[in-house]
């Protein structure tokens, strides 16, 4: 059987679809009000909450948390995730997205770049009740390695934190504690950052 051009395009296109890596995404997190799907920040009443929603989850994980500096990560990691969407151009789903990186079509986005450029990021707010941990799922897979941001209390155990997650969605920031998370992290070694 002989194909055509299009069916070769076709099949090549899938053959890097499942081969992209971080395609093992799933819905969760923050849910609309009927529980149906992720929300989208709209406008700057949608982004205080969104704000507010994250500080709060901070705040959970350490008894002795400073309100400022959860406020601060809050606000960092979620206008720098969007201003990291507009930057890579993201196309949605993320994985679509990781073909066009995989082909040559978009030079970043992969997941693994979006924890890069977020961990700078915050590693410049010079944290003193958290520290940062980068998480990294199924490690080695080529169909579903996964890598995001990790946040502690300080002195917490990588397994306490929260993941910021900034790909799952395009830009649009999912957070769930490591253990609620569907993915199974582990904690990547500082020495490999």
């Amino acid at each position: 059987m002989r194909l055509d051009f299009r069916s070769y395009i076709a099949l090549y296109t899938l053959a890097i679809f499942v081969l992209s890596g971080c395609a093992a995404g799933h819905r969760g997190g923050r849910l609309s009000s009927d529980g149906s799907k992720p929300e989208v920040s709209q406008g700057l009443e949608a982004d205080r909450v969104q704000v507010a929603s994250l500080q709060n989850a901070l705040m959970e994980l350490n008894d002795y948390a400073d309100v400022e500096e959860a406020n601060r990560v809050a606000e960092s990691v979620l206008f720098h995730s969007a201003r990291l969407a507009d930057q890579y151009r993201m196309v949605r789903p993320a994985v679509l997205h990781n073909v066009l990186v995989r082909v040559g079509f978009k030079d970043r986005g992969l997941c693994h770049h979006w924890t890069t450029d977020l961990m700078k990021q915050l590693q410049q707010l010079e944290l003193k009740t958290y520290q940062l941990y980068w998480g990294v799922a199924y490690r080695g897979s080529e169909l579903r390695e996964h890598n995001s941001v990790v946040v502690a209390a300080s002195g917490d155990p990588f397994d306490n934190g929260m993941v910021l997650d900034p790909w799952r969605y395009g830009g649009e920031l999912y957070w769930a504690r490591v253990k609620n998370d569907r993915y199974p992290w582990k904690e990547r070694p500082r020495h490999e950052w």
